[in-house]
C-alpha cells in the first residue's frame, strides 16, 4: 500500500506482548488514516464498555498517508482513548517529528493496551515491541525522560513521555514530545500513566515512505510549496507565530480573562507579540518538514528557562488568572510542560480556584494576578497535593465536589480553549458540538468568525452554520491525513483529494473526500452517543449566556440563537432533533460498511 507501513501493532502493556495487524486497503480508503481510522478502530472495539482508567482502555497513536512524504505541514500525528477528564472520546493532536518517525519505525497505528505491575517504557522499531524496565524514569518530568531516552536511542528517534501529572491520573495529564509538543487535550497522559508506561520511543529504520507516483509528487510540491508560503496567513505565521494572536484577541475583544469575566486582560501589551519579540524571542522553530515555522522559542532570563510558546497557553495562564508578566508566562509553562499538563485546562482550573477563592467558596488564599502562588498551585495539582487533589479531577468533577456547579465554564467536562463565544459566536456552536468538548479545533469556528466571514463574527444565522460545517469537515481530513490545521488556508478539498491520489494511487474525487469527511464526523458523533452524548450534552455553560462588556458596549449570546443554530447544524449532518445521526445517514455514509480489525 503506498502511502502506508501497512501495520496496526498491538502492545499489551500487561502480559509484555505484541502483535502485528495488517492494515485493510478497503478500511484505509474509507476512513484514511489518524483520527479516522483510530476512531474507526474504537467503535468497533466498542470504546463504550470501557472505563477510561481501566486496562481495557486502548490508547491509540496512528499517523495517516502524508506523514514521513515532506508534503508540507503533514507534520501531526493524532491519539485516541476514552477520555478521563470527558468520559466520552478522547483525542488530540500534535505536531514534532512523531508523525514521520512512526512511519519510518514501519507502523501506522500504534495501540496499547492493558496496564503493567511495574513501570515500563515501549521501543518500537520496524514494526516490532520491546518492553524495557523505566523503574529509573519514573518521577522524572517529561523533558528529562525524552532527552535520557534520546541519548540511549538516538537523536533521531521519537519519544512520547508523561510527567508526574501523568505518573499520578490528573485527569488532563498531557503527553510529550519533541521537548514543546503535546498530545495535550482530554487526558492522553493519564490513560498512559494508568498503564504505568512512561515513555514510547520509535527508531526510525530508514527515511522514506513508498508513494505511488514520487516523481509527480515533488513536481506538484514545488508549485504548491511557493503558493503555501505566499499566502498571507501563512506570511503572518512565519512572521509572529500564534502569538501574534493575543494582539488581536484583545483589541477584538475576544481573550477570555479573569476566568471568563473579561475580553482583555489588564497590561496585554506586556505578552503580545512584538513586544515580547524585543526581550524574549530566541529563534524560530518548525515541526518537521514544515515550511512555516510558526514556533517562537522565547527565553526568561530572569528565571534562566526557555519555552515554545503558543497563543493557547499564553491565554490559559495569563488572561484567566490575570497573568501579564513575560519572565512568570515562561516560567509557568516549563512547568506545565515538564509536569505534564495540558496548559488549557489547567490555566481554566486555576481560574475557576480563584474565582471560588474570591467567593469564599474554598478555604485557599490566592487572587488574580499572583504568579507565585499559581506555581504552587500547579505542583499541588500535579502531585494531588491538598486542594490539588480535588482539582486534578478537572473544572466540572471539582464543581460538583465543591458545589460550584454554577460557576464552572465546560461542555461535556473539556473546558473551553481562548476565543469568547459571546464576540465570536461561530465559537458558541463549535464549542456545543465539537466531539472532544468546548473544543476549538474540531471546527476551526474562530478563524471564521475573526476574519469576518458568514455574517461576520456577531452571526450564528444558518449561513454560518455552514461555514462551520465546511471547516469542521475540512479539519476532520486534515487530522486524519495528517495535515496541521495551519494549513487550512490553503488545503481544500480539491488539493487533499489530488494529494491523496498521487500519495496512494487512489482516485478520490473532492466529492468523494467531503463524503469521507462526513463518515468521520458523523462515525465520532456515533460513538459519543454510545457515552450518553445527545443535544442535552450540547449545551453551554451558563456563564457564556451572561453579557460581557467592551469597549463600552454590551456582547451577548441568547440561548434562541444557539438552539436554533443546533436546529440547522443537525438537519445538515442528517441528524435527528435529538443530535444522534438518522440510520439513513450512516447508511449513505457507509459507517459499517468496512471492519476494523479485531484488536483484543
Amino acid at each position: 500500500m503506498y502511502g502506508y507501513a501497512g501495520r496496526i501493532v498491538v502492545a499489551d502493556a500487561a502480559t509484555k506482548s505484541f502483535k502485528v495487524l495488517d492494515v485493510d486497503e478497503s478500511l484505509a480508503k474509507t476512513y484514511i488514516g489518524g483520527k479516522g481510522l483510530a476512531n474507526k478502530i474504537l467503535y468497533d472495539y466498542g470504546i463504550w464498555g470501557y472505563d477510561a482508567l481501566d486496562p481495557g482502555n486502548p490508547l491509540i497513536f496512528a499517523s495517516g498517508p502524508f506523514g514521513g512524504t515532506r508534503i508540507p505541514m503533514a507534520s501531526r500525528a493524532w491519539s485516541a482513548f476514552r477520555s478521563p477528564l470527558t468520559g466520552i472520546l478522547g483525542g488530540s493532536n500534535l505536531g514534532g517529528s512523531l508523525a514521520a518517525v512512526m512511519k519510518y519505525a514501519g507502523v501506522d497505528v500504534l495501540i496499547v493496551r492493558g496496564a503493567s505491575r511495574d513501570p515500563l517504557y515501549i521501543v518500537v522499531e520496524d514494526g516490532s515491541v520491546e518492553f524495557r524496565d523505566a523503574s529509573h524514569l519514573w518521577g522524572l518530568d517529561a523533558i528529562s525522560v525524552e532527552e535520557e531516552l534520546k541519548k540511549d536511542h538516538g537523536r533521531d528517534s521519537a519519544v512520547l513521555a508523561i510527567g508526574p501529572a501523568g505518573e499520578n491520573l490528573v485527569r488532563f495529564a498531557s503527553i510529550n514530545h519533541d521537548v514543546w509538543r503535546q498530545f495535550g487535550r482530554t487526558g492522553a497522559g493519564a490513560v498512559m500513566g494508568s498503564k504505568r508506561v512512561k515513555a514510547i520511543v520509535f527508531k526510525p529504520a530508514g527515511r522514506d515512505v513508498p508513494l505511488a507516483d514520487p516523481g509527480r509528487l515533488s513536481e506538484y510540491l514545488k508549485s504548491f510549496t511557493v503558493k503555501l508560503l505566499g499566502e498571507a496567513t501563512t506570511k503572518a505565521l512565519r512572521d509572529g507565530g500564534t502569538p501574534r494572536i493575543v494582539e488581536i484577541a484583545n483589541r477584538m475583544g475576544f481573550f477570555p480573562s479573569y476566568y471568563w469575566s473579561k475580553v482583555q486582560v489588564e497590561g496585554w501589551g506586556r505578552i503580545e507579540w512584538s513586544s515580547m519579540k524585543k526581550d524574549y524571542f530566541v529563534k524560530a522553530g518548525a515541526c518537521l518538514y514544515c515550511s512555516v515555522a510558526c514556533h517562537r522559542l522565547v527565553e526568561s532570563r530572569k528565571f534562566n528557562v526557555r519555552v515554545d510558546i503558543e497563543y493557547e497557553t499564553i491565554f490559559a495562564l495569563g488572561g484567566l488568572p490575570g497573568v501579564s508578566d513575560p519572565d512568570w508566562l515562561i516560567k509557568l509553562n516549563d512547568l506545565a510542560d515538564r509536569l505534564g499538563m495540558d496548559t488549557i485546562t489547567l490555566g481554566n482550573m486555576i481560574g475557576f480556584t480563584i474565582e471560588l477563592s474570591r467567593r469564599g467558596i474554598v478555604d485557599y488564599k490566592i487572587d488574580w494576578g499572583e504568579p507565585e502562588k499559581i506555581e504552587k498551585l500547579t505542583v499541588d495539582i500535579a502531585y494531588r497535593r491538598g486542594l490539588g487533589e480535588i482539582l486534578a479531577e478537572g473544572v466540572a468533577r471539582a464543581a460538583k465536589a465543591l458545589g460550584a456547579e454554577e460557576l464552572a465554564v465546560h461542555v461535556k467536562n473539556l473546558e473551553p480553549a481562548g476565543y469568547d463565544p459571546r464576540t465570536l459566536k461561530g465559537m458558541a456552536l463549535g464549542y456545543a458540538i465539537s466531539g472532544r468538548g468546548a473544543d476549538h479545533l474540531g471546527t476551526m469556528a474562530y478563524a471564521i468568525d475573526i476574519a469576518g466571514r458568514a455574517g461576520g463574527r456577531l452571526s450564528l444565522a444558518e449561513e454560518k452554520v455552514k461555514a462551520v460545517i465546511e471547516y469542521e469537515n475540512l479539519g476532520a481530513l486534515m487530522d486524519s491525513l495528517l495535515l496541521c490545521k495551519f494549513g487550512r488556508y490553503i488545503y481544500n478539498f480539491q488539493n487533499m483529494a489530488e494529494l491523496l491520489n498521487i500519495v496512494t494511487g487512489w482516485e478520490y474525487t473532492p466529492e468523494q473526500i467531503v463524503e469521507t469527511a462526513e463518515r468521520i464526523v458523523t462515525l465520532t458523533r456515533m460513538i459519543n452517543n454510545k457515552m450518553g452524548v445527545d443535544r442535552s450534552k450540547d449545551q453551554l455553560p451558563k456563564k457564556f449566556y451572561e453579557p460581557i462588556e467592551f469597549e463600552g458596549k454590551e456582547y451577548k449570546l441568547t440561548g434562541e440563537e444557539v438552539e436554533k443554530a443546533l436546529d440547522a447544524y443537525y438537519d445538515i449532518r442528517g441528524w435527528d432533533k435529538n443530535g444522534v445521526p438518522t440510520l439513513e445517514t450512516a447508511e449513505r455514509l457507509k459507517i459499517e460498511k468496512v471492519k476494523a480489525p479485531d484488536i483484543i
